[in-house]
């Protein structure tokens, strides 16, 4: 058995077919030992992958687009719609009244940041001007901030935007109503790791592509599945399943979105992480995905 480590942002549906491969023993029939972990964060996941903590990260392509030693290649894609919602602090109703107020995010320059800025600013209001944006973490770390009223809003994952919504936190609105496509999350490597193993990539991949299937096949012991490693409720889990299943957001074949990745490079040139003349895909490598 090969050992393989994997570090994922947080324990979220998007992760749900590395899940299922291990699950379904499509890891241990490919002959790889994966070791799947949640680091919470988006940037302990770039760095991981980076400095070799971890050999493949489900990150974000901003993580190495902007990735300034150029080492990390994208692989394989992930989550190409987005099921983020914007929780605020009671009292608040509208995006406007954000004005003055803090948004917290996972990280300054990479997913959240740049999509809370883009829909904001579909209302006028601009980061640093009219509020703030501040690094918190993941989303259980926003909520818990957004319930004791230290934090006015911040964009949320299932299952805590369900949770905040039944507790009648109000939901400013959907981020897929302002940016429908966008590549949220990527299969990010080492640029070297991936040339000298690329049996095993190919191999993990592989069966990453068939679990992504099977949570589309079998609805029912997806969702029971769903509802054990994300450590929620069936219902808030079946919610969840429902979302992804009709936004077809999970690409069986791991494909990039063209439209998506369209996007996150707009934003990045906007926000000023990626330069006009960049030639972003010089960090994508999409050989190994399945065939």
């Amino acid at each position: 058995m090969t050992q393989l480590a994997v570090g994922l942002v947080a324990p979220i549906f998007n992760n749900m077919p590395v899940w299922a491969a291990g699950h379904l023993g499509l890891f241990a029939d490919a002959g790889l030992a994966v070791t799947a972990t949640v680091l919470y964060g988006v940037q302990n996941v770039t760095s991981a992958t980076q400095d070799g903590s971890v050999e493949v990260g489900f990150g974000t392509p901003e993580g190495v687009l902007s990735n300034p030693e150029g080492t990390l290649t994208i692989v394989a894609g992930n989550a190409r719609k987005l099921a983020n919602g914007l929780i605020a602090r009671r009292g608040l109703t509208s995006v406007t009244d954000l004005r003055g107020g803090t948004v917290g995010v996972s990280h300054l320059s990479e997913g959240t940041a740049l999509l809370a800025a883009e829909m904001l600013g579909a209302h006028g209001l601009q980061p640093g001007e009219d509020y703030q944006l501040q690094a918190i973490g993941v989303a259980s770390a926003r909520w818990e901030l957004i319930q004791r009223g230290e934090l006015d809003a911040g964009l949320q994952t299932p299952p805590h935007k369900y949770i905040a919504e039944d507790e009648g936190y109000p939901n400013l609105g959907e981020i897929a109503d302002y940016v429908p496509d966008y590549q949220f999350t990527t299969v990010n490597v080492r640029k070297d790791w991936a040339r000298q193993h690329g049996d095993e990539l190919r191999a993990f991949l592989s069966a990453v592509s068939r679990a992504t299937q099977w949570l589309y096949d079998e609805p029912a012991a997806a969702t029971a599945l769903a509802t054990e490693v994300l450590g929620t409720t069936p219902e808030y889990a079946r919610r969840d399943y429902e979302h992804f299943a009709s936004s077809r957001s999970l690409p069986p074949g791991l494909a990039l979105s063209d439209a998506g990745m369209a996007k996150v490079i707009e934003v990045m040139h906007r926000a000023g992480t990626l330069s006009e003349g960049a030639d972003w895909q010089q960090r994508v490598d999409l050989s190994y995905l399945p065939r």
